[in-house]
């Protein structure tokens, strides 16, 4: 017989007698032969874990089955019921065929590492995927993009240092690609101690980088006053820092934009400088700034002229 259980469950371990045996006592052993160890002796010593099951004290008895806890890798092996002539510790009337345990430990939850930093379209982008505390060392770990199984890159299974248990990881690639925004993808492990695989997944969206296009326009006012506007179109993610520059030197911060989404999941906003075209001659240079994902990826200027009067 065999049986598989995860660490910190309860086995139980079946043994009946015939009321027809001698005389004699019962005892549990793990394993045969001159090392094997004593598990249980139903009429003495002190084993924390294992309880008797049958009415040992009646003299009907026939129930000598035994229940261990908190089982541990250690409880590993073969467990062996043994009935003895009389009370000779070496004479064995006859003995169970012995019913193998197999212990087993859960992978974690696996957990998906991304690239640092976002990624612009049509660039490849590698993902981990990591579990670890497991045993036995046998596990797969397969990736699926919306819920399509993809290739993994390299997959490693190795023992853990000063450890019984075993660390998994692999890796994938992904071509990022405009279709992206609403994409997943998943990490799926699979051991023999788990009653279903487990699954955890990331969102594309979450490391992509569209940097946006820009434009500059003005519109008079009146004749001392301009309307100048910085149009930013297509960019993700929605967060985005706008700062204007006058001559070179930082006018204004503008924190309070609330971008637009278009259907395809890009973003676009405004922002608008109100400029004075009277005071010292000469031209006045403005400039929008853009700061994406902590870069400074976008710079537009306009020169408005400004007159003396």
């Amino acid at each position: 017989m065999s049986q598989t259980v995860s660490t910190g469950d309860t086995i139980t371990l079946s043994c009946t007698v015939t009321d027809s045996l001698q005389s004699g006592p019962v005892l549990w052993f793990k394993g045969t032969g001159p090392n094997r160890k004593l598990i249980y002796n139903f009429k003495e010593g002190l084993f924390p874990r294992v309880e008797e099951i049958g009415d040992t004290t009646n003299v009907d008895n026939t129930d000598f089955s035994i229940r261990i806890s908190e089982v541990s890798l250690a409880d590993a092996g073969t467990y062996y019921c043994v009935k003895f002539k009389d009370e000779d510790p070496e004479s064995v009337f006859e003995s169970g065929r012995g019913t193998r345990v197999s212990v087993t430990i859960q992978p974690s939850l696996p957990v998906i590492v991304g690239p640092l930093e976002r990624a612009l379209v049509g660039q490849t982008v590698n993902f981990s995927c990591l579990s670890f505390g497991f045993f036995p060392k046998n596990i797969t770990l397969k990736w699926l993009k919306d819920g399509k199984e993809i290739p993994s890159l390299q997959t490693t299974v190795v023992r853990l240092q000063n450890s019984s248990t075993y660390q998994a990881s692999s890796t994938t690639e992904v071509l990022l690609s405009p279709r992206d925004f609403h994409s997943q993808v998943t990490c799926k492990v699979n051991h023999s101690s788990l009653p279903h695989p487990l699954h955890v997944a990331t969102d594309l969206s979450d490391n992509i980088l569209v940097p946006p296009t820009m434009a500059v326009f003005q519109q008079p006012i009146s004749e001392d006053q301009t309307n100048v506007t910085c149009e930013v179109k297509d960019f993700y993610p929605e967060g985005l820092r706008l700062t204007w520059l006058k001559n070179g030197k930082v006018s204004r911060r503008d924190e309070a934009l609330t971008p637009t989404r278009s259907r395809d999941g890009l973003y676009s906003v405004q922002s608008s400088a109100l400029v004075n075209r009277t005071g010292q001659r000469g031209e006045s240079v403005l400039t929008c700034q853009v700061e994406q994902d902590g870069r400074r990826n976008a710079t537009v200027k306009m020169t408005v002229l400004v007159s003396a009067r």
